[in-house]
């Protein structure tokens, strides 16, 4: 959907990401800061993890979606990262910039699907903000989740993967974007039930984990890094959703599993010889193996590799890029 838009040449996101990882460096209360899927604070002895995401016209949905799939994906995609910490969602903020040219009714219609979302999940609607552009700008909706640990059972971090780990996906990837502006990217349920399940079965063999967003060949590799550690995807054990396959025909599929994005499934890794069900969750859904860690082979190493026909293809430019 950003393909038409004009590169920022000067900015690059994943750069402005690692700045802003060193700036709460050593606060206090500050459990997991920047570089996560949430950020864990103490509070009274406990912990609380909240996280921010925005959804802006033009870069995360076309003007001709409708304002209940827009409201509905604002709180979703937040509440795919709760899911990637095996946390329980508590509550919802949500601030939006209004085009000047939205009718009453519009607005209305997008805050009772933030709110009509938000409550399904268990994590009501508690507070926010709205303005209006100065002039027509796009329509932008920011929302921050708040969430506790599940009972029994630490955050899940990226950082947790070791050399030998499998690396697993919930579901199919790829697809997620039709030419139309629909798909997936607005009909996904978050994988919280899966994420729970996951972590009470196997427990501490789940040694990290994060959801996709902007497609397993940046995110992939952004986990990995988190572990300092080199991910091996082999291509052919790429589950492909029905969608990726019409996109990119059958031979190509597995270039759009790795670059299509928006496909908010759990990267996850697990302890070396530990077995891992076939599906989990109350919709069996299905668990694929798609490749392991390993050390970094040198300094200079890529974070992620891609196997085809036992061969390393560069897949260095697939994924979603924020600043083009």
């Amino acid at each position: 959907m950003s393909a038409d838009l004009p590169r920022a040449d000067s900015f690059a996101e994943d750069a402005l990401l690692a700045h802003i990882h060193t700036t709460v460096a050593g606060a206090e209360n500050v459990v997991v800061g920047p570089g996560d899927d949430m950020a864990v604070i103490k509070v009274n002895g406990g912990e609380l993890l909240a996280a921010k995401d925005l959804l802006v016209e033009g870069r995360h949905f076309l003007g001709t979606a409708s304002m209940a799939q827009i409201g509905r994906k604002a709180v979703t995609r937040n509440i795919s990262d709760v899911a990637a910490m095996a946390a329980k969602p508590v509550a919802i903020l949500a601030a939006c910039v209004l085009p000047r040219s939205i009718t009453q009714a519009c607005a209305q219609e997008l805050v009772d699907a933030i709110s009509r979302t938000a409550a399904h999940f268990g994590a009501p609607l508690i507070g926010g903000d709205t303005c209006v552009h100065v002039a027509n700008g796009p329509l932008t909706i920011s929302v921050t989740v708040l969430a506790q640990p599940l009972d029994g059972v630490k955050p899940i971090l990226r950082s947790g993967a070791r050399a030998g780990d499998q690396l697993f996906v919930t579901g199919a990837l790829g697809g997620s974007l039709q030419p139309d502006g629909g798909g997936h990217h607005f009909t996904f349920e978050p994988r919280l039930a899966e994420s729970h399940a996951l972590a009470r079965l196997l427990g501490a063999n789940v040694h990290a984990m994060m959801d996709l967003s902007d497609g397993l060949a940046r995110d992939g590799a952004r986990f990995s890094q988190a572990s300092a550690l080199q991910a091996v995807i082999i291509a052919e054990q790429l589950p492909c959703t029905p969608a990726c396959v019409k996109a990119h025909t059958q031979v190509n599929a597995w270039r759009g599993a790795l670059g299509d994005g928006e496909d908010y499934e759990l990267l996850f890794a697990v302890a070396a010889g530990v077995k891992v069900p076939a599906t989990i969750g109350p919709n069996n859904t299905p668990l694929t193996c798609i490749g392991s860690l390993q050390a970094l082979p040198g300094t200079n190493s890529e974070a992620l590799i891609c196997m085809h026909n036992q061969k390393v293809v560069d897949v260095s430019q697939l994924g979603l890029w924020h600043n083009t």
